[in-house]
């Protein structure tokens, strides 16, 4: 065993962040218990902390996992939308502690550019879920298991669909228990010379909602919430409703049974991928290493999920910004536990806090904050007021762009492409259903907002601001492509 702790980085995709049983946020049932069964991931707030503002920098999988692996914010990193660079950084959390002495392993997703861009790892076994990556690992796996009869897209599902259906193969040959078992034979195999950092990553519950049978019987036949549906639909995205959807819609007002379904699906991954856990856990018990074993659980950005008409993400509302970030300590640091901290963070902030626990210095160029101090001293006063995150123009729509900012309580939404502003009060409407930016009463809270938002965007070469105003700045590209996929030139 190590003297340094161990470090294992769980990331799902398209999670959102009231999609944790120990959410306060989380759907319940009748009787008021969360509907979301994880009991494994919740476990790990009795011995860790739960961050409940959790945000992604930049709501789509590229640039939030170039934030997550650089610890910083997409402008800086070049990516504040979805963009195909390659990945070429000075500094990412794995190389950093590969140069440290941990061996470092992917298994899962990572989405970097060019394919098999490594950033620093080891090694990895992938599996992307792209339409640029047909033959990644899993699938190679998977074509050898069915004799070529099968793919993951057999069951007629698209990779983007707002369909469901339960899962069409042997719940082993699903990719979650792949990239389980592939994290496993890591820990069978590993270099028990050195620490270990494991980013065990999943694409479930991004799309397909695809569960095996059980977890998909877990949910379908139990009452599901309603979709949160704001007063400001009809002026924000009303006209852009299309009366006859495409299958892999992003704005959509679809029947209540199609919404519950895929609703139940999702709730059923997070589930399937809850179960997976134990597994991971239960083999780092065998080889003695759990009580030795830092972890952090996060998602890259969420999923819509109907709200307001929506699917996918890149928005700023919280079902696609708000994610799932949970910690759990070793035996050997001393820290506070059971903590629910409601203080605004973000993925930028899971590098310097996961080289502080490997005793690594962190780069100047990093601007994320160490979350440990948050665990040591929740309320300390130096601590950033707001949380900024964006997303540029042109995905799905040349007009969907944000800006947006959230300090715990409010959150301050503006479109660059349309000039609309949005202010919500997350404390008393959690689901966005009331927009407070033309009330008198929250005038003072609007103009807060929007001078902090004038402070982060000015000097920017997009032109967000100008003799400290901000403008409106020209619709994205019709051909932005599409930020669930990715492809380079390079």
């Amino acid at each position: 065993m190590s003297e340094r702790p161990n470090i294992l980085c769980i990331v799902t995709d398209q999670h959102r962040g009231d999609c944790i049983g120990a959410d306060p946020h989380a759907p319940t049932d009748a009787d008021g218990r969360s509907l979301i069964h994880t009991p494994n991931i919740d476990s790990f707030v009795r011995k860790g902390a739960m961050f409940t503002r959790a945000y992604t920098p930049a709501p789509s999988c590229i640039p939030a996992r170039r934030s997550l692996l650089t610890g910083q914010t997409p402008y800086t990193n070049g990516a504040p939308g979805w963009v195909t660079t390659p990945w070429e950084f000075e500094h990412t959390l794995p190389q950093e502690l590969r140069d440290a002495g941990y061996q470092t392993k992917l298994t899962g997703k990572i989405h970097s550019l060019p394919i098999r861009n490594h950033v620093g790892f080891e090694s990895m076994d992938q599996h992307e879920a792209l339409h640029a990556h047909p033959d990644d690992d899993y699938a190679r796996w998977l074509e050898q298991e069915t004799d070529g009869l099968c793919d993951e897209l057999s069951h007629g599902l698209g990779r983007n669909s707002w369909d469901s259906r339960p899962w069409h193969l042997e719940e082993y040959q699903h990719p979650t228990n792949w990239t389980t078992r592939r994290a496993i034979e890591f820990l069978d195999q590993r270099d028990d010379t050195r620490p270990f950092f494991l980013n065990l990553s999943y694409v479930r519950p991004h799309t397909p909602f695809d569960p095996p049978q059980v977890y998909w019987d877990m949910y379908v036949d139990r009452d599901t919430p309603e979709p949160y549906m704001g007063d400001w639909i009809d002026d924000e995205h009303g006209e852009k409703i299309p009366d006859y959807p495409g299958i892999s819609a992003w704005v959509a007002d679809l029947p209540p049974t199609v919404v519950h379904r895929a609703r139940a699906a999702y709730y059923g991954l997070i589930t399937h991928i809850d179960h997976q856990i134990k597994r991971v856990f239960e083999k780092l018990r065998l080889i003695g290493e759990r009580e030795n074993t830092f972890v952090v659980f996060l998602s890259d950005h969420g999923e819509m999920l109907g709200d307001h008409h929506m699917w996918r993400k890149t928005y700023a509302y919280e079902g696609s910004a708000r994610v799932p970030l949970l910690l759990r300590f070793p035996d050997s640091m001393e820290l506070p536990q059971a903590q629910l901290i409601d203080r605004p963070v973000g993925l930028e902030d899971v590098m310097p806090t996961l080289l502080s626990v490997a005793g690594v210095d962190v780069p100047d160029a990093v601007e994320g904050r160490n979350l440990l101090d948050l665990v040591r001293d929740p309320d300390r006063e130096d601590w950033r007021e707001w949380y900024h995150g964006e997303h540029a123009a042109g995905s799905y729509d040349p007009e969907n762009g944000t800006q947006y900012l959230v300090d715990g309580r409010f959150k301050y939404v503006w479109n660059p492409v349309t000039d609309s502003e949005l202010l919500f009060d997350l404390a008393h409407d959690p689901g966005e259903e009331r927009d407070l930016s033309s009330e008198a009463e929250h005038a003072s809270d609007l103009e807060r907002a929007r001078i902090t938002m004038i402070d982060r965007l000015a000097g920017r070469p997009e032109g967000f601001v100008e003799d400290g105003t901000l403008v409106s700045t020209d619709a994205g590209p019709g051909d932005i492509g599409d930020p669930d996929d990715c492809s380079s030139d390079s």
